[in-house]
């Protein structure tokens, strides 16, 4: 992947950073800012397979064809440094940093440029922030640090004023389409009267989904588990131990991630529900792919205060998640609030 499948959405952003590798203006630090994680991710991918090419392209684009960039497209490259959130509370730790700070300042090829990936960048705590500031400002040599974040503002300051802001905003989050299949049915199901029955029913249909997202994330993470790590571990039943841990974190870690795309999605339904309930035209709703689902409530919307309620209901409920509540208990108190039968009014 380089930058030249991002050219027709950020063509000015693109184009920029090729030139900047073009005239060897390379930035030490990126703060890339945008509203869809993966598609972050897949762009700090594209630039730094681009910074580190090794070819001589007449426009600075990745040539696609050296050494480097053969490594970035089989996903090998060994000075792409990566950090995320490994964790249930989604904090990248200060110890954590720590270690990434240290693999940074490791010595490698001369001819290979090292990137340092931060995902999630706002999950930094303010400790490693202010840790993380004397590398952030003066990186090893030859080295390029890319923050990844879709909420800048919990970033210090400090932290954004010593990298370069590339904006990626598309001002739409874009659900995976299998997933919208399965959720928004459940969805245009739960209103006020239509009892614990049905609530309960929505309440298991959505952790099923729930449950295939850990499935997905299992499979994510055993796909890209370095299998020399087992092979050191095979006499160290310490290290094994600690190996299972690290994986079993990363799953974790991993399926609160997808299941945030859920939530997100879970949000926005009822977000636009208000906005129907309020006699917005369908033509000026933010997600036309909804509008399938949603007739019958357009058709018989909620009242602007009962819709108003439930998007509060779904705050809360994605903060309970954030908290660690049980998160069956946490699904069935939301859907019972929802489809709750209330006294009707004369």
């Amino acid at each position: 992947m380089s930058l030249r499948e991002f050219h027709q959405d950020f063509p000015i952003v693109s184009r920029y950073l090729e030139q900047a590798k073009l005239h060897q203006r390379t930035g030490q630090a990126y703060l890339l800012v945008g509203d869809d994680n993966k598609y972050l991710y897949d762009f700090a991918k594209g630039w730094a397979q681009t910074a580190a090419c090794l070819g001589n392209s007449p426009t600075g684009a990745a040539c696609g064809q050296c050494r480097a960039c053969q490594l970035f497209q089989s996903a090998s490259y060994s000075d792409c440094l990566e950090i995320a959130p490994q964790s249930k509370s989604r904090i990248i730790t200060i110890d954590a940093m720590r270690t990434f700070e240290h693999l940074l300042n490791l010595k490698t090829r001369a001819d290979h440029l090292k990137i340092g990936l931060i995902v999630d960048a706002d999950c930094l705590g303010p400790d490693a922030q202010n840790a993380f500031l004397k590398t952030l400002e003066e990186p090893p040599p030859y080295t390029m640090l890319l923050l990844l974040t879709t909420n800048a503002r919990q970033l210090l300051p400090t932290i954004r004023s010593r990298c370069q802001t590339l904006l990626l905003l598309r001002n739409r989050q874009k659900y995976q389409t299998a997933a919208l299949e399965m959720l928004l049915p459940i969805l245009a199901q739960m209103h006020r009267q239509a009892g614990v029955q049905v609530a309960l029913n929505a309440s298991e249909s959505i952790s099923k989904i729930f449950s295939q997202l850990h499935d997905t994330a299992e499979e994510l993470i055993t796909k890209n588990w370095d299998p020399r790590w087992e092979n050191t571990a095979a006499d160290n039943k310490k290290l094994q131990k600690e190996l299972n841990e690290m994986r079993l974190l990363k799953i974790e870690s991993e399926y609160i991630r997808l299941r945030r795309g859920i939530i997100d999605a879970l949000q926005t339904w009822f977000q636009q529900r208000f906005l129907i309930a309020c006699a917005v035209p369908s033509e000026l709703l933010p997600h036309p792919e909804f509008l399938p689902y949603s007739e019958s409530i357009q058709a018989k919307p909620p009242t602007p205060e009962e819709a108003d309620q439930d998007v509060r209901w779904l705050e809360e409920f994605a903060k309970c998640l954030k908290a660690n509540v049980e998160e069956s208990l946490a699904l069935d108190t939301l859907c019972l609030s929802i489809c709750e039968k209330t006294a009707k009014q004369a």
